[in-house]
């Protein structure tokens, strides 16, 4: 990926520095573990732009900077039968979204659907861990979270106002679930970010200078970290991108009480929001039949002509479960080398010991 190399570090070794630099920056034993537990899924996952890269260069940052609150716990203030608002307090993203999947899981079962929004958030990390644990339920899942730094310009544009606000969808098959976790624009922050550490080039046709010309110099781009309408932003991936990020910004922005794009950068009391559906196959008919023409369905388009050099066609989602047991199975994941050099310096900034790596 761009240049970049990596290194094994153990998978205790790695945790223990997460839940101990977690610790340094006010969050409490129990929170500590559960966020860097969804942390260190991403890493399992390979998924490295959500994982420890994350928690170094922008998580922990929050907390030191005093603009997340590391004691706030979310709560539900407005709940119907199918629908709940929960508000994060301010607190760690992933509290928020595991009390939303919880509810949404047992509201979809008990209605045959459920939409829960929340509010006055931080970063939940990769989505497409959310919607994993809503489909092991039984469930369908849909999940969208509108970005707090706009790095995207809108098509035809050249500024970046827009955010590469995630999304993950996930089908129940009564193994791993089909996954779907991406961001609809042509590339991540963090990788121009990798682009300018390691003195790379980004590939033609992701970003535009701040004029709006094609460049490949990520130098010019906007990577995430601060922000400016005068530099350059992440091409919005086409119309269909474009159309995808904005409606995101409407679903998990205003819908849910939170605000959206430069309102992010504006206003300090700023709020990010998400939201996440849960759908009962049971209220269709029945989960069983379901999942049996979802595995038919797919095992068809797998056993279709392949192209040339091809070797297997595979399901979305397939490639990070399977990096994930080989993680497991090593008991190490990859981390970015530069990466880990920093989180050293700031392990000793924050008076966080830590273990040989490997």
């Amino acid at each position: 990926m761009l240049n970049h190399t990596s290194r094994p570090v153990k998978i205790g070794t790695l945790t223990k520095m997460m839940e101990d630099l977690l610790a340094a920056v006010g969050f409490d034993e129990e929170t500590a573990r559960i966020v860097a537990g969804i942390h260190l899924e991403s890493d399992l996952r390979g998924v490295s732009v959500q994982g420890f890269n994350h928690l170094v260069y922008t998580h922990l940052q929050k907390y030191m900077e005093g603009k997340a609150d590391p004691g706030g716990k979310p709560e539900i203030t407005r709940e119907g039968a199918s629908y709940a608002l929960i508000n994060g307090n301010n607190g760690p993203g992933p509290l928020a979204a595991l009390m939303a999947c919880d509810v949404a899981i047992k509201k979809a079962k008990d209605s045959g659907a459920s939409v829960i929004g929340i509010n006055n958030s931080n970063d939940l990390f990769q989505a497409g861990l959310y919607a994993e644990m809503i489909a092991r339920e039984g469930l369908v899942s849909m999940i969208f979270s509108d970005d707090v730094v706009p790095v995207v310009h809108p098509l035809g544009g050249a500024q970046p106002v827009i955010g590469s606000n995630p999304l993950a969808w996930a089908v129940p098959t009564g193994d791993d679930p089909f996954l779907l976790d991406f961001t609809p624009c042509a590339t991540l922050p963090t990788y121009v970010r990798y682009s300018q550490k390691y003195k790379a080039e980004m590939e033609p046709g992701l970003v535009h200078d701040a004029e709006g010309n094609p460049t490949t110099d990520p130098f010019k781009v906007c990577t995430g970290i601060g922000h400016s309408l005068d530099t350059g932003a992440i091409d919005p991936g086409g119309h269909k991108g474009y159309g995808m990020l904005m409606f995101i910004d409407f679903i998990s922005g205003a819908l849910v009480g939170a605000d959206m794009g430069m309102d992010h950068v504006t206003r300090q009391d700023s709020t990010k929001g998400h939201i996440m559906f849960a759908i009962d196959p049971n209220a269709f008919g029945s989960l069983s039949v379901f999942q049996d023409a979802v595995k038919a369905r797919m095992d068809y388009v797998r056993n279709s002509r392949k192209a040339p050099g091809v070797d297997a066609i595979r399901m979305p989602g397939e490639g990070s479960f399977s990096r994930r047991r080989k993680a497991l199975e090593t008991g190490e994941v990859q981390i970015d080398t530069l990466c880990w050099a920093d989180s050293l310096e700031l392990a000793k900034q924050l008076g966080v010991e830590v273990a040989e790596a490997s």
